[in-house]
């Protein structure tokens, strides 16, 4: 290369929305970043690196509240639980368990 250079590898990043369907289904990884009044309805949207890369996760009222006990570079697990009884005249809640692993140390 030319005047010492040097040549660079560089890797895209394009974090993918993690989709929830079913009961059971969950996310584990590292929390990289969180984010808040996102799009039109001015959600929480959270990143977590997992073994497949980034993955981008939707807030909800449920999941806010138990993420805002989770710092980031912690490492978690995020599970879908399903829909809880809707109240009357409501869209039921979506249920998320959170679990951090405590004995996570994050790298330097």
């Amino acid at each position: 290369m030319k005047g010492g250079a040097i040549k660079m590898v560089f890797k895209e990043i394009n974090p993918l929305s993690w989709i929830y369907e079913k009961d059971g289904d969950c996310i584990e990884g590292i929390l990289v970043k969180v984010q808040d009044n996102v799009g039109v309805n001015k959600s929480f949207l959270y990143h977590i690196e997992t073994t497949q890369g980034i993955k981008s996760v939707w807030g909800a009222t449920i999941l806010d509240s138990r993420m805002a006990l989770v710092p980031v570079g912690s490492k978690l697990k995020i599970t879908y639980k399903g829909l809880a009884e809707a109240k009357k005249g409501k869209n039921p809640a979506k249920v998320f368990k959170v679990e951090v692993d405590k004995d996570y140390k994050p790298k330097d």
